[in-house]
């Protein structure tokens, strides 16, 4: 497998403390990201590189020559700029098949489980996805349920988006660039000026992952790198790994419980300090997921537009605080009322108490259920948590007076941020 390694980027956040040394180049634990990036590719056997260059070029191409690569090449782009003028420029030295990989974001990620699944789905082209803390400047897409993406919003763009980033990772067969040709001296992105011609033919696929891939592109976000290794909790997001994880209801316990559920996004409330409970988790590289039923939707008191408006509305609170959710399932069901719309990416047909949804992100993410905790707002949340192993933690409500199945949680709290400092306690 040949990968494609971008590192042409000027680094314009970063020159305040890097001014000389492109991004490529920046050192974590004493080593260059690039040489961390390589080192992780040849251990997925991926030992064919082509590295497309710009700024600072020289710098980096004296450092690959210093460093032990059996077959690559260095192309240096004079012409074309920006991602997809960087790939197409380099049309001629690509494989029938290759990963494409930005050298600005610092990675744990197993190559070998995406090539698999892009192989799986015949595509012409995967690109890695996962929520982030700054979902306004990312790119991000959306996808159904079987994963094929149907829209793109850019970054910084007025549009509402769901927290489904592009994280800098693709999976291309040369077909579905073979035709694409830009005007030298124009700045091309791969995002928005190649991923939409995909789009149209119904073959750009979405790779969900909660790994750990980390765009260093500003001060914050480097720091954010270097507090995590420092801290050693980045292993708890390998891919091979069983997690330790949290996963949420979310009426009562992210926001305000109603006796009638939510229907609109007046009556979502989002309660005291979420942001902060849900940003200690993800510095502590600990995945939270929300698994919620939702009958509004097979009531028909809300429609599918309105309940992913509220969905946006907490990832944009969230995201003011750092914080994101990294995947979410909902069953929109009600007794014998199906919910007819099932090309939704995050439907599940498992109503709670069946912790069906729960063991459905276990399975997709490697999490350790007996290890991981439930933080719920009513006994069917807890009773939940318990027939999938999960520690359960209760959050007081109005619902908790209505307590009637008589399952006991773990822990009683007063909020998330309780919840989750007593987590973070327990998994010292």
């Amino acid at each position: 497998m040949q990968v494609v390694i971008i590192c042409g980027g000027k680094g314009s956040r970063l020159k305040k403390n890097y001014k000389s040394t492109p991004k490529s180049l920046i050192k974590f634990e004493q080593k260059p990201n690039l040489k961390h990036q390589i080192d992780q590719l040849k251990k997925s056997y991926i030992n064919d590189f082509l590295f497309l260059t710009n700024y600072q070029n020289k710098k980096i191409t004296n450092f690959l020559k210093k460093i032990n690569i059996k077959n690559y090449k260095i192309l240096t782009d004079k012409y074309l700029f920006g991602t997809a003028g960087a790939l197409i420029n380099a049309k001629n030295y690509l494989k029938k098949e290759f990963i494409v990989l930005y050298s600005d974001i610092f990675i744990k990620f197993d190559f070998k489980n995406f090539i698999k699944f892009a192989r799986k789905k015949k595509s012409n082209c995967v690109v890695v996805v996962q929520a982030n803390s700054h979902p306004h400047d990312s790119d991000t897409v959306e996808y159904d349920k079987n994963y094929i993406i149907n829209k793109i919003i850019f970054k910084n763009s007025k549009n509402k988006k769901i927290n489904n980033a592009t994280a800098s990772i693709f999976y291309f067969k040369k077909k579905a660039i073979k035709n694409i040709v830009f005007k030298k001296n124009s700045f091309k992105d791969i995002v928005k000026n190649i991923l939409p011609l995909i789009v149209k033919k119904k073959r750009l696929y979405a790779y969900k992952t909660i790994e750990y891939l980390n765009d260093f592109g500003t001060q914050d976000r480097l720091n954010d790198v270097k507090y995590s290794l420092n801290k050693g909790n980045i292993e708890n997001l390998v891919s091979k790994n069983n997690k330790i994880a949290v996963f949420l209801g979310r009426d009562g316990v992210i926001n305000k419980e109603l006796d009638k559920g939510v229907k609109n996004i007046k009556e979502f409330i989002i309660l005291p300090k979420i942001g902060k409970a849900i940003a200690k988790l993800n510095l502590n590289n600990i995945p939270c997921f929300i698994v919620s039923n939702q009958s509004v939707l097979a009531k028909k008191q809300i429609t599918i537009k309105r309940f992913k408006e509220i969905i946006i509305y907490l990832d944009k609170h969230l995201s003011k605080h750092k914080a994101y959710i990294d995947d979410f399932l909902i069953c929109a069901n009600y007794k014998k009322i199906k919910y007819n719309d099932r090309k939704i990416s995050f439907f599940s047909k498992y109503r709670k108490p069946n912790p069906g949804m729960i063991i459905c992100l276990a399975k997709k993410y490697n999490i350790n259920l007996r290890k991981s905790y439930l933080i719920g707002g009513n006994d069917t949340d807890i009773l939940t948590g318990k027939l999938a192993n999960l520690k359960t933690v209760l959050i007081k409500n109005i619902k908790t007076k209505s307590y009637r199945l008589g399952i006991k949680p773990d822990f009683n709290v007063n909020n998330l941020y309780e919840a989750v400092s007593l987590i973070l306690r327990y998994k010292k």
